[in-house]
């Protein structure tokens, strides 16, 4: 079964903002084992748009299209939708009333322009949107002698979320109940350049048949070398004994395993504890990493500086974690963590001297990781 996603939007291809509902979509898909075939994305251009949904019908048994359902002069999804499919628009009552009981309850004033997003493709499911006035819509047609379901969906991230749990996510699950779906395992491997991980990697697959259904890809997101292997879920037997062998060729460099984050791991670790931090060493990158973490918590302190500090200046502090230069290729980790204190030195490998950002973002989530190793025994 393969899926796809359109995303329609002229802010997303010039670049105004980023596409993050791809991102988000494929996530729910890698979680029910399934993966998204391509991602497109096309400007509010009639022509385009029809362009990319005959590609997209013809790679896909699902298409989810994002964009383009709001009240203005250039949201026109649901009309080039419909006369693609070659369905006239019916006017939807109930979401008009959605739209008025929204509107009135913010205290804005109703529009006559708003009535727009109450059209719908003639046969389509209405998806009542919980989070905004553009409800989204999903239809069953046969197109080219192929059945191809269709979600289309506001443009809103919140939104998007809202429609998928309230409709799609029990929908999908069902759907997909007797497909055989993909099992991914992946290793963040840290320290040593991608091509020393892909040749100890490669080592530990060398007895693999080039038939057997099995993928090996690599992904550099510093500081990290990611190795990835993914499979049927069907031939699990014989694929864990080739998992098996990558996990015993990379042990001693990983450090995050199965799609793991340093920083949700940490933010996990602490919980909801008043907790300090103090960056003494990487400019930003510390904060940058854990800026969503710390948005979720009600009570915390970040300090950031370029000046040189001592480890001795935490000895009376409590719950904290902080980065102190020591030199030009090393840093301290200093923290503590209900009552217990740990001190670690953190060297940068030679590779990562030379680029200051990659230094920095080492530093970051190494302080992280041992963080985590040490508190966690």
């Amino acid at each position: 079964m393969n899926f796809s996603i359109l995303s329609i939007g002229t802010e997303l291809t010039t670049g105004q903002i980023v596409n993050s509902n791809s991102t988000w979509i494929s996530t729910q898909l890698k979680n029910n084992g399934l993966e998204a075939r391509l991602h497109l994305t096309v400007p509010d251009e009639t022509q385009l748009i029809l362009d990319a949904l005959n590609f997209c019908a013809a790679q896909s048994d699902i298409l989810f299209i994002t964009g383009g359902l709001g009240p203005t002069t250039d949201d026109f999804t649901r009309d080039v939708v419909s006369s693609w499919l070659d369905l006239k628009l019916i006017f939807d009552e109930l979401s008009w009333k959605h739209i008025e009981d929204l509107l009135n309850s913010r205290g804005i004033k109703i529009q006559d322009i708003q009535k727009q997003q109450c059209f719908f493709p003639e046969g389509s499911e209405v998806l009542k949107n919980n989070k905004g006035t553009a409800n989204g819509f999903s239809i069953l047609k046969k197109i080219n002698n192929k059945t191809l379901k269709i979600f289309v969906l506001p443009g809103p991230p919140l939104e998007i979320e809202s429609i998928w749990v309230d409709h799609i996510a029990d929908w999908l699950k069902k759907a997909t109940v007797y497909v055989d779906k993909t099992t991914a395992h992946s290793w963040d491997t840290i320290g040593i350049p991608e091509s020393e991980v892909a040749t100890l990697a490669g080592t530990a697959l060398m007895q693999l048949k080039k038939d057997f259904p099995i993928t090996i890809g690599y992904r550099v997101h510093l500081p990290y070398v990611e190795v990835k292997l993914t499979y049927p879920s069907s031939v699990e037997f014989t694929a864990e004994s080739y998992v098996k062998k990558v996990d015993q060729a990379l042990d001693k460099i990983t450090v995050l395993r199965n799609f793991e984050k340093a920083s949700e791991l940490f933010n996990e670790l602490i919980g909801s504890l008043n907790f300090a931090f103090y960056d003494f060493v990487t400019g930003g990158f510390f904060h940058k990493s854990l800026s969503q973490s710390l948005n979720k918590k009600s009570e915390w302190l970040w300090k950031q500086s370029a000046e040189s500090m001592d480890a001795d200046f935490f000895s009376n502090e409590e719950n904290f974690i902080a980065l102190i230069q020591i030199d030009e290729i090393s840093c301290q980790l200093a923290a503590d963590f209900k009552g217990k204190k740990f001190l670690k030195v953190i060297e940068s490998p030679l590779r990562f001297n030379s680029n200051i950002d990659r230094k920095f973002q080492y530093f970051t989530e190494m302080a992280l990781i041992e963080f985590i190793r040490f508190y966690k025994k």
